[in-house]
C-alpha cells in the first residue's frame, strides 16, 4: 500500500557517535530506540506492514559528531559531501543496533522516512542518502529541502519548525548545497556556526550546555556569566537573531555592547588587540580605523561575528571578556539585565506557526512539529497541533528558574521523556486520530 494507515512521528533524536562519543546526547544507554522500533514492529500494524515511522528532523547529530571531520571552517559553509560521510560513519558505528532494528522494521513492509532538520541538513548529499539506504534498506525515504510534508491526502502536515527560528533557518533551504571556494559545500546556518565554534568546546566543561535548544536559549544563560567572554558570545548571537527577526524584538537592557564599546573608546590596548585580530580577516587595520568604523552595537556585533570564525575560541573569549562587574547576578537580579523577544524560541512560536498553517490549509486536520525539544499539544477547534519533544535530556527554560553555567555540569540532573506522535486513519471515517504517547521517561 502506498499510504500507511498509521504514522509514527519522532523528532530530535540527535544520534551521535554512541559510547565512543562523550558528547552524544541521544538517550541510548538502555537501547531505547532499538526497543521502541522492535516494539512497534511486533504490533499488529507493524506485522502487517502498515506503519510509516517518520523521523521529523535532527535524527542524526552531524553538527557535533566527530568535529575534526569538518576541515574548512567558514561562516558561510558547512560540510563537504566527504566530510558529512565521515561524520555519518561515526553515527552508524555508534548506534549499529538501532540501524539494524530500522532495517528489520522496513523489511517487514513498513516505511522509514528521514526528514532533514537544521542539525542533519547533511541528508541532502546523495552519497549520504545512498549510505543510509545501504544500511537501512533500499526503501528508505527522505524529505529534504521542504518546510512541510503532507500525508493522508493533505490531512496531516509535518514540519521540523526550524525555518521559523531566526537562529536556525537557512537562506537556501530548498537547495542548501552551495558552491564554496574549495568546492561544493552545504550552507551554514547561524545556530550551527555557534555550535561548531563555541558550544562543542564548552560541552567538555558543561556537558548539558548543548542540550539547551534552540541555541539562543543557551545564549541567555551565557549572558549571566560576566567573565571569560561567555556573556559577549551570548550577546553576539542574540544580536544577530534580533537583527534578522525584527518581529522578535531586539535585545533590551543588556549592557554588554555598551561596555565593550566603552572599552574600545577608552582602552588603547583593547583597540590594538582588535586591530591585530583583524589581520586574520585579511585586513590591515589600526586602532584608529577600528574606532572609526565600530561606532555602535550593530557594527561591533558584526565584527565580533567575523572574528568568531577566524580567531581560536579561547583567544576570542579572552579578547571580548567583560571587565569584572561590581555585582554578579544573584537571585532575581542580573548585572547584564534581561533579553526581551529574542530570548526564547519555544512553544508559543510553533503554536503560532501551526495556527497560520491551519488557516492556509483548510484540509489539514493534524500538524506535527519538533525543534524546540519541548513536548506540546494544542487544539484549534477540532484540529490539533502536537510536538513530541526530543529523545535527549531537556530543560524547559520557560518554567525553570534562571540558570548559570555551573548548573549545566551534570547532565543526569535533567529529565528525559521519549515521546512519539501516533496518527491513524480509518477506512470508515475521514477524520484522523492523533495522540502523543510516551515510550519511556526518566524516574
Amino acid at each position: 500500500m502506498s499510504e500507511r494507515w498509521q504514522t509514527l512521528i519522532v523528532s530530535d533524536l540527535h544520534l551521535g557517535g554512541g559510547a565512543a562519543d562523550p558528547g552524544d546526547d541521544h538517550v541510548y544507554q538502555n537501547r531505547q530506540l532499538e526497543r521502541f522500533v522492535r516494539q512497534r514492529l511486533a504490533s499488529p500494524a507493524g506485522q502487517a506492514g502498515e506503519i510509516e515511522l517518520f523521523f521529523n528532523g535532527d535524527f542524526l547529530e552531524f553538527a557535533q559528531v566527530r568535529p575534526q571531520a569538518y576541515r574548512n571552517p567558514s561562516a558561510d559553509y558547512w560540510c563537504s559531501e566527504a566530510e558529512s560521510l565521515e561524520k555519518l560513519e561515526a553515527i552508524l558505528a555508534g548506534h549499529d543496533n538501532s540501524f539494524a532494528a530500522l532495517r528489520d522494521f522496513q523489511a517487514a513492509g513498513n516505511r522509514v522516512t528521514l526528514a532533514a532538520g537544521n542539525h542533519d541538513v547533511d541528508l541532502c548529499w546523495p552519497a549520504v542518502r545512498k549510505r543510509l539506504r545501504a544500511r537501512i534498506g533500499p526503501g528508505l525515504r527522505f524529505e529534504t529541502g521542504v518546510d512541510w510534508v503532507e500525508r493522508h491526502d493533505g490531512r496531516l502536515h509535518i514540519g521540523h519548525g526550524h525555518m521559523e527560528d531566526p537562529a536556525n533557518r537557512f537562506k537556501h533551504w530548498s537547495a542548501p548545497i552551495r558552491q564554496a571556494p574549495d568546492g561544493a559545500r552545504l550552507e551554514m546556518c547561524p545556530g550551527t556556526l555557534f555550535m561548531v565554534h563555541f558550544v562543542n568546546g564548552l560541552e567538555a566543561r558543561y556537558p548539558f550546555a548543548d542540550n539547551l535548544h534552540p541555541v539562543q536559549n543557551l545564549a541567555t544563560v551565557l549572558l549571566r556569566e560576566d567573565t571569560g567572554g561567555f556573556a559577549s558570545a551570548g550577546w553576539m548571537l542574540l544580536k544577530f537573531i534580533a537583527r534578522h527577526a525584527k518581529a522578535l524584538g531586539a535585545p533590551a537592557h543588556s549592557d554588554v555592547g555598551r561596555r565593550l564599546l566603552a572599552r574600545l573608546r577608552d582602552d588603547d590596548d583593547f583597540a590594538q588587540r582588535l586591530a591585530a585580530a583583524c589581520r586574520l580577516l585579511g585586513e590591515e587595520r589600526s586602532p584608529a580605523s577600528v574606532r572609526r568604523d565600530v561606532t555602535d552595537e550593530d557594527s561591533l556585533a558584526e565584527l565580533m561575528r567575523q572574528l568568531f570564525v577566524v580567531v581560536p575560541t579561547d583567544d576570542w573569549q579572552a579578547l571580548f571578556a567583560l571587565r569584572p562587574a561590581a555585582v554578579l547576578g544573584t537571585g532575581s537580579s542580573k548585572t547584564l539585565g534581561t533579553i526581551v523577544g529574542a530570548r526564547h524560541f519555544g512553544r508559543q512560536a510553533l503554536r503560532d506557526l501551526a495556527q497560520r498553517r491551519f488557516d492556509a490549509c483548510p484540509a489539514a486536520q493534524v500538524i506535527v512539529m519538533g525543534h524546540t525539544h519541548l513536548p506540546d499539544t494544542q487544539s484549534f477547534g477540532n484540529r490539533h497541533y502536537l510536538n513530541p519533544g526530543s529523545w535527549t535530556r531537556y530543560l524547559d527554560l520557560e518554567s525553570h528558574p534562571p540558570l548559570r553555567l555551573d548548573d549545566l555540569r551534570d547532565e543526569s540532573c535533567f529529565p528525559y521523556e521519549l515521546n512519539y506522535v501516533v496518527v491513524e486513519a480509518t477506512e470508515t471515517d475521514s477524520r484522523l486520530v492523533a495522540r502523543r504517547a510516551c515510550f519511556e521517561k526518566s524516574g
